[in-house]
């Protein structure tokens, strides 16, 4: 290599390489190919740059968006030209839904080379459509001017990390010789503006002001731009209940007016239609809980008044009911600076906390009665494990509800869940992302979705990172169990339509990927290497289980309501 001669590729690849480290680039990801060497060499090259090589695109990919969502930084995701970024675009479609910041490059063959039946060769222009922020394709490197080529990559970064973050796509062309030697880059341009985001007006607060000061309401939180702390201090101020999954980093323990088990209480009939508030605000990203989203609907339909901010000033009102849409930096911290004192009765906050207290104590206690290992356990077990600082990985199907359902508060993690599209791609390889970033992770996931994800096994016990993988193994796609298709549908037609058993000896899967396997036990160890821990489970005692949890806590609800 250190013969090779200097050539337009690889100068050019080095200098966009150049320009988004100096921007803020830190991390990349490469699935191989032959197409895409001139960049593959630069990225390797660059000191600043950690590089991580996958086997498969989607696991590429899926990684890139994990260490997005755990830097809030865009990592730079590579492949070669044809069909290869064609396996970015799940990816591509949760960081656009969830807003993740994302770097795609595919390479392409040259212009000239286009139409004409070269080998692994497609239309690759505008390849993910609507779903990227920014798209850029600027010819092969031989044919622009070299003072533009940091700015093709000053503008990928722009967009990627703007106002809406979010993924960008660049197609770039690389004639042959693809392998070569850097000449002298261009000479640097200015550093980089600071992104500023847009702010509700001083008229939009003072409004919201007075319409929670003398109300009784309720606070949704889930994953958004506003600081746990305030959302935690604006409710104590009001003397509002909140409602908060564990993305939203609300459910911190110590605080007074989180609802562990809200999903539990509004299951109940009695407690849900005697528990209606004036007003809900809601911060952030919807929540998993159906029975909160139908609660939320039946009270804006009793005149309810909600209030929505909009997270990357993107709408989040799936239920059509807000009457304010307003964005989010700094008005929930200017709202808990201004208002003082209740503005609810002290029993309205009072009745949330004791029906909690309740819900919590029944739930516990019919997870410690029910089979061992059971998927509420593993659960609250996954929660409890990681430690002070890690990151907790959920599969956005049955693990994110018994999390957020059942999982003990805590506020001292990090919780990632891909529910932009709510798809259950490449959970494993956002894992495996996140723990690479630096934090100790634990990842809780179904056997579909592992089995989903299984070409992240390759080549995965020669990484370096802290990364337990727990997979509840009940033979199938358990959610489906709680679906009425599961009631209305004779067995064999359900089993193979929906309950899909794939028969899959999981413990020899691993091994056969050089990984270390353990059984399930409560409390789970550390994080510390990578190591995959399987919880055998039953789809009907789960879904019986969990009946029985949501039965006793309604009963127990109407036998304490007034």
């Amino acid at each position: 290599m250190n013969h090779a001669p200097i050539t337009a590729n690889a100068t050019y690849s080095a200098t966009l390489c150049d320009q988004l480290w100096s921007d803020g680039l830190r991390a990349a990801f490469i699935a191989p190919g032959s197409r895409s060497t001139p960049m593959a060499l630069a990225l390797v090259a660059h000191q600043g740059i950690a590089v991580q090589v996958f086997h498969d695109e989607r696991s590429a990919a899926f990684a890139a968006l994990g260490h997005g969502l755990a830097t809030r930084c865009p990592a730079l995701v590579l492949c070669s030209s044809g069909t290869a970024g064609a396996h970015f675009y799940a990816a591509v479609i949760e960081a656009d839904a969830a807003a993740v910041p994302l770097i795609v490059i595919t390479a392409d063959r040259p212009p000239e080379l286009w139409g004409r039946g070269a080998p692994q060769t497609i239309n690759q222009t505008r390849l993910y459509g609507t779903h990227v922020r920014d798209f850029v394709e600027p010819g092969a490197a031989a044919d622009l001017d070299p003072t533009t080529w940091r700015l093709v990559a000053r503008r990928l970064w722009n967009a990627a990390t703007g106002p809406v973050p979010g993924p960008v796509h660049a197609n770039l062309s690389f004639r042959d010789p693809l392998t070569g030697t850097p000449g002298t880059l261009p000479e640097p341009i200015e550093p980089n503006e600071p992104v500023t985001n847009t702010t509700a007006t001083a008229a939009a607060i003072d409004d919201l002001q007075e319409r929670l000061r003398p109300a009784a309401g309720v606070i949704i939180a889930g994953r958004s731009q506003t600081d746990p702390e305030a959302i935690l201090k604006l409710a104590e101020q009001l003397g509002w209940p909140v409602l908060a999954d564990h993305r939203s980093g609300c459910r911190s323990p110590s605080s007074e007016v989180v609802v562990r088990c809200f999903d539990s209480l509004l299951r109940s009939s009695a407690f849900a239609s005697s528990h209606r508030p004036e007003v809900v605000l809601r911060i952030g990203e919807i929540v998993a809980s159906k029975s909160l989203s139908q609660w939320l609907s039946a009270s804006a339909a009793a005149d309810t008044s909600v209030f929505s901010s909009r997270p990357h000033g993107r709408t989040i009102d799936p239920e059509s009911i807000a009457n304010i849409l307003f964005d989010e930096p700094g008005v929930i911290a200017e709202l808990a600076n201004r208002l003082t004192g209740p503005a609810a009765d002290p029993s309205w906050l009072a009745s949330w906390s004791n029906a909690d207290l309740t819900a919590a104590a029944i739930i516990d206690a019919a997870v410690a009665a029910g089979p061992q290992p059971n998927e509420i356990a593993i659960a609250q077990a996954c929660v409890r494990s990681v430690p002070t600082g890690g990151a907790l990985v959920l599969s956005a199907s049955m693990p994110v509800r018994d999390v957020e359902w059942f999982g003990p508060n805590r506020n001292d993690i990090t919780v990632i869940a891909n529910r932009g599209a709510n798809g259950i791609d490449g959970v494993v390889a956002t894992a495996l992302g996140v723990a690479l970033a630096g934090q100790p992770t634990v990842c809780l996931i179904g056997d579909v979705a592992f089995l989903h994800d299984s070409s992240t096994l390759i080549a995965l016990q020669r990484r370096t990172a802290d990364l337990t993988i727990v997979v509840t193994n009940n033979d199938g796609g358990g959610i489906f169990s709680f679906l009425p298709q599961h009631q209305l549908l004779d067995t064999a037609s359900y089993e193979e339509l929906f309950g899909t058993p794939h028969g899959t000896d999981l413990a020899a899967l691993v091994r056969s990927h050089g990984l270390i396997v353990e059984d399930f036990t409560d409390p789970i160890p550390a994080p510390s290497g990578i190591r995959v821990v399987l919880a055998s489970t039953d789809r009907q005692s789960n879904l019986t289980l969990h009946d029985q949890v949501q039965h006793a806590v309604a009963e127990a609800l109407v036998a304490a309501l007034p």
